[in-house]
């Protein structure tokens, strides 16, 4: 600074404290008048010479009578976090590290980068993003892709669990957040480069605990609770997050000695830019978060983290194993099949079981049965044979699987059968397992139709082979009434294009018609099918009673042996096509229709902002006896 600036500087200081210096230049003549010097002089020194102990006393008094309630208050309720600084790295991950999702790491890397301190990005008027969302059914990895970012970022890094942040106190919660904040944006200033402001990364796990949209879920937060203040849960911790987040407090003074720099006119001007505290929430429900938290300005960023495709979990599970032992002949192809719709913490979490099945049994690598043993150990549960099952109901077991695996074998040829089994486990006393030979994202007619026949394959040989009926056909029975419901009054894949989706009072009386008469017609379908391919059944039933489970490769080889005894059937099965009867037919058979379905009003209201997420699965084609 220049003299020139000194002295201006002084003449504003003492311009803006004119009055101040006035006041206290009064209070000292009248000191001085009703006392001498030197009665004053030994008065000071006395106080400075006692100052000490009346500070201890003042602390000692202090700590009684506002630290003990506060200090447990603030004891009982502080958040467990856990910060990483750019000088003592605790995260040992890199990019290389998250597998399975190449355009995740790519946005990552993006981000890092801006966060970083772009010079080209700024004087291209470039601003900071606030913040980003993460989204996804569990497991998918939103805590490990966070913790990536941190890692590769080299920025401090704090963690907290959202729950953490809520208080049993009243308004706690909200010292607790700004508590938080302020951390982070010290820690930012304390590791920013030069002529940079800073940033930290705040990572908020499970952050819907805190973030409940307002007079929804959570029911009008900001009320006091019965409780007083021991009943807080919640209270202002939402409301100083938002503001926390992005308010005007992001464009004034918030340390207290430049607060008092500017309040004795040392300091003057706009307040420098502030360090950026990057907040990065993950949660399992974005439909449940307040609008105000994901609006642009906070949460700038979406990001919904899905399970991986079929490339995604080739790369996952070639990653997991390249650490453990296994066969090299295992067949990669087969594992992806079977791994549909599972999250990367299950492909890691089956490994390693088969693993340990491996060593359960005297190896040290795994195989293609481990990891289909592994598999089912996990969805279905551990293998229990039953030892004193009678013949006659393991030959019934053992026809019940041939019925659905026949269907699947012949009906559907974009799947396979990873294995059928009659070894209890779980609640299942045998099953059978189609898997998709690739992986489909559409769901057609002809798709369910062969779906609902796989379930009735069982009833079917039943009725047909054994002459009987079992119990044990119920749970398949219920699968295909669902998808043949679904079929009808959902996806409008039968005669008409009305549909009836299921609610509270139930199925729509038409819709139980139609979907009547899809399982007959079907049924019928199944049934002829088991006809042509009796001699199928006979051999898949005889070769799972003598060996109780066979997986796919050996699937294969019983058909093939089969229909080599059998040129002459060996022909392929053509179905005939789904009719069904027109609402107007229905309406003429009986005179009416079976009863009116009231349309619900249409009750005019805001334009809700849909949050993307995954759709509501199918019934999967596994039968469970």
């Amino acid at each position: 600074m220049t003299a020139r600036g000194i002295l201006t500087t002084a003449a504003y200081v003492l311009e803006h404290n004119k009055r101040r210096l006035l006041i206290l230049f009064g209070i000292a003549v009248v000191v001085l008048y009703f006392n001498n010097v030197r009665d004053i002089v030994e008065g000071f020194g006395a106080f400075i010479a006692n100052s000490p102990t009346l500070l201890i006393q003042l602390i000692i008094l202090m700590v009684i009578n506002i630290g003990g309630l506060v200090g447990m208050m603030w004891f009982v309720s502080r958040p467990r976090t856990y910060t990483v600084t750019p000088d003592d790295p605790q995260i040992g991950l890199s990019f290389n590290d998250y597998r399975g999702q190449p355009d995740l790491v790519d946005h990552a890397k993006t981000l890092v980068r801006i966060l970083g301190g772009v010079e080209r990005f700024k004087l291209a008027g470039g601003e900071m993003p606030k913040g980003m969302l993460l989204s996804g059914q569990p497991g998918t990895g939103k805590t490990f892709l966070a913790g990536v970012v941190a890692a590769e970022a080299k920025l401090p890094f704090i963690y907290v669990d959202a729950s953490g942040l809520r208080s049993m106190f009243w308004g706690v919660d909200a010292l607790i957040i700004m508590s938080l904040f302020r951390k982070a944006r010290a820690l930012a200033r304390k590791y920013a480069k030069a002529g940079h402001p800073g940033a930290t990364i705040l990572f908020i796990d499970e952050i819907d605990s805190i973030g409940m949209a307002r007079g929804g879920v959570m029911g009008g937060q900001m009320q006091m609770p019965v409780g007083g203040m021991m009943g807080g849960m919640g209270g202002m911790g939402l409301n100083t997050l938002l503001n926390q987040m992005d308010s005007l407090g992001q464009h004034l003074e918030d340390r207290w000695k430049h607060r008092i720099g500017r309040w004795l006119g040392v300091v003057r001007g706009p307040v420098p830019p502030k360090p950026l505290v990057f907040v990065i929430g993950a949660t399992n429900r974005p439909d449940v978060l307040d609008a105000a938290l994901v609006r642009p300005g906070r949460l700038d960023r979406h990001l919904n983290v899905y399970v991986p495709d079929a490339d995604g979990r080739r790369d996952i599970i070639q990653h997991y194993l390249s650490k453990k032992g296994h066969d090299p002949e295992i067949s990669i192809d087969l594992m992806v099949s079977d791994s549909v719709d599972w999250t990367p913490i299950e492909l890691k979490t089956i490994i390693n079981e088969a693993l340990i099945i491996a060593h359960e049994n005297g190896r040290d690598v795994l195989t293609y049965k481990d990891w289909l043993q592994a598999r089912d150990n996990r969805t279905l549960g551990l293998k229990q044979p039953i030892a004193s099952m009678s013949e006659k109901d393991m030959r019934t077991i053992a026809y019940h699987e041939a019925g659905h695996a026949v269907v699947v074998n012949y009906l559907s040829k974009e799947d396979r059968i990873s294995k059928a089994s009659i070894i209890r486990m779980g609640d299942a006393l045998g099953v059978v397992q189609p898997r998709p030979r690739e992986e489909r994202h559409q769901t057609h007619a002809e798709e369910l139709e062969v779906n609902i026949m796989m379930f009735l394959g069982s009833r079917a040989v039943e009725e047909l082979i054994l002459k009987t009926k079992t119990a044990n056909a119920v749970s398949d029975l219920q699968n295909a009434t669902n998808i043949a419901i679904r079929y009808v009054g959902v996806f409008g894949m039968g005669s008409t294009l009305l549909t009836f989706p299921p609610s509270q009072g139930g199925v729509a009386p038409q819709v139980i018609l139609l979907a009547d008469r899809l399982l007959d017609d079907l049924f019928e379908e199944t049934k002829r099918l088991i006809i042509e391919k009796e001699y199928a059944v006979h051999a898949l039933a005889s070769a799972l009673l003598q060996k109780k489970e066979l997986i796919g490769p050996e699937l294969d080889e019983v058909f093939k042996y089969a229909d080599e005894a059998n040129p002459e059937k060996a022909v392929p099965f053509v179905r005939k096509p789904v009719k069904l009867p027109k609402m107007a037919e229905l309406a003429e058979r009986n005179g009416h229709l079976p009863v009116p379905v009231p349309l619900q009003p249409v009750i005019p209201g805001p334009d809700p902002t849909p949050i993307p997420g995954p759709p509501e699965p199918l019934p999967r084609p596994t039968s469970h006896s």
